[in-house]
């Protein structure tokens, strides 16, 4: 997947550009509060249609204007998609190929991009939903069947939450029984995708870091340690936390208390690792994402990394740029500045005062 071009209007601090991006490796570099960043947003709003910053869609327009417009064209698997996104106060609407987009879940089917950023990775480290959307991101790509699953799911816990709200118990065994059925699906598929990211994620940690130490990616199902994995044994669980249900007027157990976390020669993430070992097994775990996708799908999404190489030592930081440039992949790095080994490999784009210039 190759982003061709781009054209901001009144987007952030983004007055009107064009630009032309090379289908490799874009080094977007510039001072602090130049809009590096800013760019990286439109690039992930493409293929998301969300901020990773923002839920208002207000605070992607520039100051003091209503409206502003992100307009694309790229390609995968060799076919031209031509996407324009009109943000206007609080709408947004979406042209894929002059076609009104209505459905957000169809399109984000169709593109990705893996993200690193400092505002993705605190989310990731600290908030287990963001960690279970970044791995039902991908699953949702890559398993039409989860997506149904997790749509069912979600429809049958807002369903019996409105059960429990009312207090009526007589009508709980049946939403109880459908939760049941689904489950165990649920949990298969995500136990699948974190077995074949530990099939590549040691061999990506050493690739960019030179360290030995074995990083592996680990699923907590939260009902593994309550019940078997069995229609009929969940269901019997679930009958025995009605009251304690009713009581809170929520569900309380299931795929949607689920969490993942990762390991170092099994010293645990949020624990024990320093900011730098955080940083650097996160993107490990992105590059792990990105083969998964590949192989699954047969196309390499975008990689949108920025601040990437802060932290990192001098080491780490080339050994990353060389690992990213032997994926192919088109890849977007923001810094404040381009060492001049990595020239030879991308192009520079400097950044300012939201103006760009190639270089």
């Amino acid at each position: 997947m190759v982003i061709h071009s781009l054209n901001l209007v009144d987007f952030r601090n983004y007055k009107n550009i064009d630009v032309e991006f090379n289908s490799g490796i874009n080094f977007i570099y510039g001072l602090n509060g130049q809009g590096k960043t800013n760019l990286i947003e439109s690039l992930y709003l493409i293929t998301h249609l969300k901020s990773f910053r923002t839920s208002k869609i207000g605070d992607l327009n520039s100051f003091s204007k209503k409206g502003s417009t992100v307009q694309t064209g790229l390609s995968k698997q060799n076919v031209r998609h031509d996407i324009r996104i009109t943000l206007h106060e609080n709408q947004k609407k979406v042209l894929h190929n002059r076609k009104i987009v209505n459905y957000s879940s169809e399109y984000i089917k169709n593109f990705l991009s893996l993200l690193f950023s400092p505002d993705q990775l605190v989310a990731f480290k600290e908030f287990p939903l963001e960690r279970r959307n970044f791995i039902d991101r991908i699953l949702f790509l890559t398993d039409e069947k989860y997506f149904q699953k997790i749509k069912e799911f979600n429809r049958i816990k807002k369903q019996k939450n409105v059960v429990l709200r009312g207090g009526h118990r007589k009508d709980l065994f049946v939403w109880n029984k459908l939760l049941a059925a689904i489950i165990p699906d649920i949990v298969k598929v995500r136990e699948e995708i974190v077995e074949k990211i530990n099939t590549l994620l040691p061999d990506i940690f050493t690739a960019l870091t030179g360290r030995k130490d074995c990083l592996q990616f680990s699923y907590g199902n939260d009902l593994k340690n309550k019940t078997e994995p069995l229609p009929e044994s969940i269901l019997a669980f679930l009958l025995t936390k009605v009251d304690k249900e009713i009581g809170n007027g929520h569900c309380l157990f299931g795929p949607h208390k689920d969490n993942y976390w990762m390991t170092l020669d099994g010293r645990k993430d949020r624990q024990t690792f320093s900011q730098g070992e955080y940083r650097i097994a996160y993107l490990s775990l992105q590059l792990a994402m990105n083969k998964v996708v590949t192989t699954v799908l047969g196309f390499k999404p975008i990689l949108l990394l920025d601040d990437i190489f802060s932290e990192l030592d001098e080491k780490v930081s080339e050994k990353t740029v060389s690992h990213i440039v032997e994926r192919e992949n088109q890849v977007f790095v923001t810094s404040t500045g381009i060492p001049e080994k990595f020239l030879d490999v991308g192009t520079g784009i400097c950044v300012s005062n939201g103006s760009l210039s190639i270089m």
